[in-house]
């Protein structure tokens, strides 16, 4: 279910939206350039075939996949098979590892062009959350481990990781300092470019930074030409070598699959790593960038599952790599502003023209340069923040995730996931699930009328839980569905998961999903994903000092107010957090101003997803506009480079008759003619009075926030000022 303001696809969506995806396209293009380059080098692979991959994606499977703003090209998190598999199937020889690779590439792509045809894209919600996430986590070590050397110009002499991490101080003392110091500039650019806030800094990515920094840093190293570099007694060498190397034209990067060894154990268990990592992490991406998509449109897993199949043949065929629907370029493609599918077919195009006209300029990039942008992204992937954020789901989940981690680590990507699985089959069974009820779910469905009952009764864990999903998604288009757990024992934490994004699907759609009867299943921890059971104790509730403060301010003011969280749906929408997501929703106060719903709480908002993500905490004010129909604007405080903005082309809406409201805010929206009416003298003369806020609006409501969270003061003045704004915007009409 669209609403009218749903972009269109194909044809159609080309010509409403060929300028904003055009755009979109071109931004990617320049995030897509560096990391491809990087991926494929990392996967022991020529730098090329990372940009076969991507420009197959957008040209190919931009024209077929199941998805609306993902961008498709290889990813970190198939580094480790791809290189797995030059290595195993090559025996010592990477050339001739590379041509048996891509044979298991094509086949792969057949596979998982087959795990679409069979509608295998349900088979996502089968993987525990927690096994996903412990391996993507080991891919993030690994990643960062095998890079540490490339970007201290050292190389690694052990094959097992345990082994490599030996080596690590050893290469430190032996670093090539000029190397090393590109690496370290380039790390540096990626860690400090999130807190940058200068608009003009945010209009080039972050990746593309590092090679405008590197790039001349080489130049004045002279690395074209061999030389040797003294430090501290050590000599090294730097030439050529380090720098990314194309070939004289494109044609000569094509490479035909060797399938060779097709008859071999080695060759299925590539072919078997890449089909499943890839459809996995296919799907984990999609769903995620579907949180991201202002327009809340689902994706065709199933239709996507076999448009990768497709993309990962026909790159093997001419010597790339596999893809996904690769989670970094699709954030920053929603963020960019793309409506369609077309975005990733432009940034394709974009990436066969710097592949053809800018050769001279990507030979000159630093591999090292390359090589710490890959440490950045397996940093985000196995970071300390990862352990904390699944060790506040659950103990149990921490360890199925640590189980995962250490297997992959010690073992492969399929035993190390099976593991995790296994792990999380012990704990279920441990914590009261029977042995007998693993595979089946008992449901029972009543229907009345437009309500649909779903009774649950015992344990529904992460491999059961198809068989429930089977049942909702039956009656998902029922105006009221109701999920009664009055018999359950045990709901594990995958399970809360998928019913978390069940709920927000079903309300994103005007349609109500109620869980009832949990009055006898207590959480194990206060994490609104934790698990829940009939054997978990009822947990002690922390009141934080901030707690008491609004506590008493609500009592005072006579608010209503809740220390826990809400729903973050009422929040989505507003067009500062497009390309993000609203994470958590607590410590909200309630109230009523002059009819109009009010809530004032403190968010938690993640920009970005998976290894893009970035939290950052604000304190905001939600105003309903009480059933009239709003223009979309957004309004902030205006910055130094704005009015550079402006000259690119960038509309800001001013006032001539209001200087000052002009040269101090931003105010941008489509409805110019409708913004201006609702911007009226009136209002323009209290927004001069009042200017220590931003304002966002989703059409339905305004949005007032800050930067930082609100001490009691703060929350009371922003509650005067938007009493002051209600009565501005009553009696609007569009």
């Amino acid at each position: 279910m669209f609403n009218q303001n749903t972009p269109k696809t194909g044809l159609a969506g080309l010509k409403a939206h060929w300028k904003d995806d055009l755009q979109a396209g071109f931004s990617i293009s320049l995030i897509a350039l560096p990391l491809c380059l990087g991926i494929a080098i990392a996967s022991g692979f020529p730098p090329i075939a990372g940009l076969f991959a991507a420009i197959v994606g957008g040209l190919i499977v931009s024209r077929v996949n199941g998805s609306f703003v993902t961008i498709t090209g290889p990813a970190a998190g198939l580094i480790v098979v791809n290189l797995a598999a030059i290595e195993t199937l090559g025996q010592g020889d990477n050339v001739a590892g590379y041509h048996y690779a891509l044979a298991a590439i094509v086949v792969a792509g057949l596979i998982i062009l087959l795990f679409g045809l069979l509608k295998a894209g349900k088979f996502g919600d089968f993987f525990p959350t927690s096994a996903v996430h412990g391996m993507l986590a080991a891919i993030g070590v690994i990643i960062m481990v095998k890079q540490i050397f490339v970007a201290l110009g050292v190389r690694a002499h052990g094959h097992e990781i345990f082994e490599v991490i030996e080596e690590i101080p050893t290469a430190i003392i032996n670093s090539n300092p000029e190397v090393a110091l590109i690496a370290v500039v380039s790390l540096a650019i990626l860690i400090i470019y999130p807190k940058v806030k200068w608009k003009i800094v945010k209009m080039i990515p972050a990746p593309m930074w590092v090679l405008i920094v590197a790039i001349p840093m080489e130049l004045l190293m002279d690395w074209k030409m061999e030389h040797e570099v003294i430090f501290l007694g050590e000599h090294h060498k730097v030439g050529p070598q380090l720098l990314v190397n194309l070939p004289a034209n494109v044609m000569d990067g094509i490479v035909t699959p060797d399938f060779g060894k097709i008859a071999t154990s080695a060759f299925w268990i590539a072919v078997m790593s890449i089909a499943l990592v890839t459809a996995i992490e296919s799907l984990l991406s999609a769903v995620a960038v579907d949180t991201l998509d202002p327009f809340k449109r689902k994706s065709d897993l199933n239709k996507d599952l076999g448009a990768m199949g497709i993309g990962a043949s026909v790159s093997g065929l001419v010597g790339g790599l596999p893809m996904i629907s690769e989670i970094v370029r699709s954030s920053a493609n929603v963020g960019s502003g793309s409506k369609t599918q077309w975005s990733n077919f432009f940034h394709a195009i974009f990436l066969l023209i710097f592949m053809i006209v800018l050769k001279p300029i990507i030979e000159l990039i630093p591999l090292s340069a390359l090589a710490a942008m890959l440490i950045f992204t397996g940093y985000r992937l196995a970071s300390p923040k990862e352990f904390k954020h699944v060790y506040e789901i659950g103990k149990s989940e921490l360890l199925i995730f640590v189980t995962t981690l250490v297997m992959v680590l010690a073992t492969d990507l399929l035993i190390g996931i099976a593991a995790g699985i296994i792990m999380n089959f012990i704990v279920n069974i441990f914590k009261g699930a029977r042995v007998g009820e693993m595979f089946k779910v008992s449901v029972k469905e009543s229907i009345d009328n437009e309500v649909a009952t779903i009774a649950v009764a015992g344990a529904c864990t992460f491999s059961n839980y198809l068989g429930l999903k089977k049942h909702l998604q039956k009656n998902a288009q029922r105006q009221f569905l109701v999920l009664d757990l009055s018999q359950a024992t045990f709901l594990d934490h995958t399970v809360v998961h998928h019913l978390h994004g069940f709920e927000r699907d079903q309300k994103v759609l005007g349609r109500k999903f109620e869980i009832i009867n949990t009055d006898h299943l207590n959480p194990v921890s206060e994490h609104p994903m934790s698990e829940i059971s009939i054997k978990a104790k009822k947990l002690e509730v922390n009141i934080s000092n901030r707690d008491q403060e609004l506590q008493k301010l609500a009592e005072q003011k006579g608010w209503k107010y809740n220390p826990g969280s809400e729903h973050t749906d009422s929040w989505g929408g507003f067009p500062v957090f497009q390309g993000s997501k609203v994470n958590r929703v607590h410590n909200v106060i309630s109230t009523d101003i002059n009819g109009n719903k009010c809530l004032i709480a403190d968010l938690i908002i993640h920009e970005g997803a998976q290894v893009t993500k970035t939290e950052k905490k604000l304190t905001a004010l939600y105003l309903s506009a009480n059933g009239t129909t709003l223009p979309t604007f957004s309004m902030k405080k205006e910055q130094l480079f704005d009015k550079v903005l402006e000259k690119a082309g960038v509309d800001d809406i001013n006032f001539e008759s209001h200087p000052n409201f002009s040269t101090k805010n931003h105010l941008t929206g489509k409805d110019e003619q409708a913004i201006r009416k609702l911007f009226n003298e009136g209002m323009l003369g209290y927004l001069e009075s009042h200017d220590d806020y931003a304002l966002d609006c989703n059409g339905h409501a305004i949005l007032v926030y800050s930067k930082t969270e609100l001490n009691p003061d703060g929350i009371v003045n922003t509650l005067e000022y938007a009493k002051g704004l209600a009565r501005h915007i009553e009696g609007y009409t569009k």
